[in-house]
């Protein structure tokens, strides 16, 4: 996007969950909008000074606690911003609205009935996914009792978001062992997509999708899945191009470096990852011989966090 604008912007999060939004005054663009605190990047400014000098003007905050969420571009407005989100949760001295703008504390699910500027709900996916995102191994070429008691285990040590993946099950192998995973997964709170159509996660109470970027590209729309998730496999600018035209919610880019799931995929690196990744406007998940341990690696490449299935699954 030529003639880009940077802006900074706080989520600042209450100890009850609520989120800070302030409304855009008349006369600015947007008016009447709700929107997260910010402002543009000033010459020679780095992004976090530019994040602490505008919420000190706009809301009259300090010593901020920031860990940043998501960095994307978009062109919805009136001029194209790239957006370098932080999430806040400790500062001195309660917000005001020292512009004269109105502010307001809100749950998170009260958003969805509020004006908000757009883009908006890039931040909140990033803000509310988690760091790690677990892929199944085949149950099918599995033994039985060793996958429910991994399952398990990946659930005990904390995963809340799960694709069930398995190739080799006919759609009803697969909707049987799906029922039986949704129900374990939210007893443990956690979150699980489908590799399959609208109908069978509608019927099982599933969370969501997970679709290879051609079929969506195939489809042309994004599917009919309501507040569900919808996440994309992507290789390249163009997947993430297509994920983020039709709406999806995230989606995973690999593959970062070569593994046994795939040996014939070239590996990106992170300094290719990060460049096919770019600015898009949703959260992205590094894939492909990551753990743990290379989560502030991919954080700091502009990554949602990593998914992975060896691993999460022990």
């Amino acid at each position: 996007m030529d003639d880009i604008l940077d802006i900074a912007v706080g989520v600042l999060v209450a100890d009850d969950g609520r989120l800070l939004i302030a409304r855009r005054r008349a006369g600015t663009p947007g008016a009447g909008c709700w929107e997260f605190p910010g402002g543009k990047q000033e010459p020679g400014e780095a992004m976090i000074d530019t994040l602490a000098r505008e919420l000190a003007e706009e809301i009259g905050v300090a010593d901020l606690a920031a860990t940043p969420v998501i960095r994307f571009a978009h062109a919805l407005g009136e001029r194209p911003v790239r957006l370098h989100v932080w999430r806040i949760d400790a500062w001195s001295m309660d917000p005001i609205g020292r512009e004269g703008q109105e502010l307001a504390w809100v749950e998170r699910d009260a958003l969805s009935d509020i004006a908000l500027l757009p883009a908006t709900g890039a931040i909140l996916h990033a803000l509310f996914l988690p760091e790690r995102y677990a892929i199944t191994p085949s149950h099918a070429a599995a033994d039985s009792r060793d996958w429910w008691q991994a399952l398990d285990a990946c659930l005990d040590n904390g995963t809340r978001l799960l694709r069930l993946r398995d190739q080799r099950l006919d759609d009803a192998g697969y909707r049987q062992l799906a029922q039986d995973v949704i129900t374990r997964a939210h007893t443990a709170g956690a979150r699980v997509l489908l590799d399959r159509d609208v109908a069978m996660c509608t019927a099982l109470g599933a969370d969501g999708l997970h679709w290879p970027a051609g079929r969506l590209i195939a489809q042309g729309q994004r599917p009919p899945l309501g507040d569900r998730l919808l996440a994309i496999s992507a290789h390249s600018v163009a997947d993430l191009d297509a994920a983020t035209h039709y709406g999806a919610d995230f989606a995973v880019l690999s593959p970062v470096a070569a593994t046994p799931t795939h040996p014939g995929a070239p590996a990106l690196g992170w300094s290719k990852w990060a460049d096919i990744r770019g600015d898009h406007a949703l959260p992205v998940y590094a894939l492909g011989g990551l753990g743990t341990d290379d989560i502030a690696t991919a954080r700091a490449h502009n990554a949602q966090g990593v998914a992975a299935i060896r691993a999460f699954w022990q």
